[in-house]
């Protein structure tokens, strides 16, 4: 098993500049005070960089950056934010050829943000967490060379919910997770009505059910399917097709 924590020292101490990708529809939930207390403790330069920005309204984006400071926003899915994200980093840098090292939870986008950096897929990506295994050098724009790094989840992490909600835990393999798409659409109901078109009447159970129907996710004999339709739920979650951007705030 990779030991995870040697390789994040090893990131933070061969770097000049440290990005730490954060989910921007969980800003809180998947940034790491751990990582960010040894990138502090080492005197490295930190750069918040919140991605899946084009989940998120614009008035979500001003209520969270004076958080997370300095900052910037991408969408590597949309290829937004790639050049202002350079920009700043050779800025940080006063112009000078530097190591940036890629860190955060898994499944928030690091290598895709590399790959917006880059201009081209350079560093592998994949929908399911876990995916980089070990600490890869990339070559980026300029006088930038990147640091990427496999998820990395603070010590006695032991929160499944947390984990599914964040993305990095595949949903495959949860026993009950039924259990886990009706604590996300009690966290989110409005997300959930809009995404369904299904009213949300303060039970989780039942607007399941109403979602299994009205996708035709059921059972032999025409139940609903809850556990396969839980999964998709949670799938599209992590996917991001289950968003907040165009809802009122």
């Amino acid at each position: 098993m990779v030991n995870y924590w040697k390789l994040v020292n090893e990131v933070i101490e061969d770097s000049d500049i440290i990005l730490l990708v954060i989910d921007a529809r969980m800003p809180e939930e998947t940034r790491n005070k751990e990582i960010e207390q040894k990138i502090h403790y080492q005197d490295k330069l930190l750069l918040y960089v919140l991605n899946k920005c084009d989940l998120v309204s614009k008035s979500a984006i001003d209520k969270i950056k004076h958080d997370f400071e300095p900052n910037v926003f991408v969408s590597s899915k949309e290829r937004l934010g790639g050049t202002i994200l350079f920009k700043k980093i050779m800025e940080m840098s006063r112009g000078e050829e530097c190591i940036v090292g890629v860190l955060g939870y898994p499944n928030v986008g690091k290598s895709s943000v590399i790959n917006l950096l880059k201009g081209q897929k350079s560093a592998s990506v994949s929908p399911h967490s876990g995916h980089t295994r070990n600490k890869q050098f990339v070559k980026a724009k300029g006088k930038v060379k990147l640091i990427d790094t496999p998820g990395v989840l603070p010590f006695h992490e032991d929160d499944l919910l947390k984990k599914v909600t964040i993305g990095s835990y595949n949903p495959e393999h949860l026993r009950e997770p039924d259990f886990y798409a009706m604590k996300l659409v009690e966290l989110y109901p409005d997300m959930f009505e809009k995404y369904f078109g299904i009213k949300y009447e303060n039970d989780a159970y039942d607007f399941l059910e109403k979602a299994a129907m009205k996708r035709n996710v059921l059972i032999k004999g025409g139940g609903p399917d809850m556990i396969r339709v839980s999964r998709q739920l949670l799938y599209d979650w992590q996917r991001g097709k289950i968003h907040a951007h165009s809802l009122k705030q």
